[in-house]
């Protein structure tokens, strides 16, 4: 049996700490979730990711100073990406079963650099867009646009995709809807120690 990462080792105290029922999946021949948990009496599979590095994290410049260049998004989408790719995650989807990714971010302390909401938001709906009027020189529309992950026929077998983070001794969960879910949360039995966030699907542009 391979270590536990720093991410499963989290996801574990965090449902440990909640009173969360849940079973770590023996890796078997095929690849599966790595965990299922029990929600109010709703099985959910967990597929959990982390972020290690980033060749453009803590980049140093004059006279000492780090700074960070990033794409919003891009971890996610990445994560996502990395996800979609283990054919048993679909496979338990096709079972009406609703799954969820989890992203821990273990390159950044603060769990700021590429997992913050707007970055979730962006890598599965598409980077914000803002429509601009050039005669009354003002901003008329926004919306989520190109490069999504989630749509009506793509990645429909995630049901959420969620931040799992520590800072100090402290550690949450907030959850995103796939609004595109195959299988939809009932979001009636997440308890109150996961935040959830979901989404206005007028202003995703399909």
């Amino acid at each position: 049996m391979k270590n536990k990462t720093e991410a499963e080792s989290l996801f574990e105290a965090f449902c440990s700490a909640n009173n969360i029922k849940f079973l770590k999946i023996i890796e078997g021949p095929d690849p599966s979730p790595d965990y299922k948990i029990i929600l109010n009496e709703m099985d959910i599979y967990i597929e959990v990711k982390q972020i290690d590095k980033d060749e453009y994290f803590d980049v140093k410049i004059k006279n000492g100073i780090s700074v960070g260049f990033r794409k919003v998004g891009k971890h996610v989408r990445k994560k996502i990406d990395q996800a979609r790719k283990k054919r048993q995650i679909k496979a338990v989807a096709d079972k009406w079963a609703p799954v969820i990714l989890l992203i821990y971010n273990n390159l950044d302390e603060f769990q700021g650099f590429g997992t913050e909401p707007h970055d979730f938001i962006s890598a599965m709906y598409g980077e914000r867009t803002l429509k601009f009027d050039k005669n009354e020189y003002k901003i008329i529309d926004y919306f989520q646009g190109r490069n999504k992950s989630f749509e009506e026929n793509k990645n429909t077998s995630f049901s959420a995709v969620g931040l799992l983070s520590k800072i100090g001794k402290d550690i949450s969960l907030i959850i995103y809807e796939n609004a595109f879910a195959k299988n939809k949360l009932d979001y009636s039995k997440i308890p109150s120690c996961i935040s959830v966030t979901r989404v206005e699907i007028e202003r995703i542009r399909l």
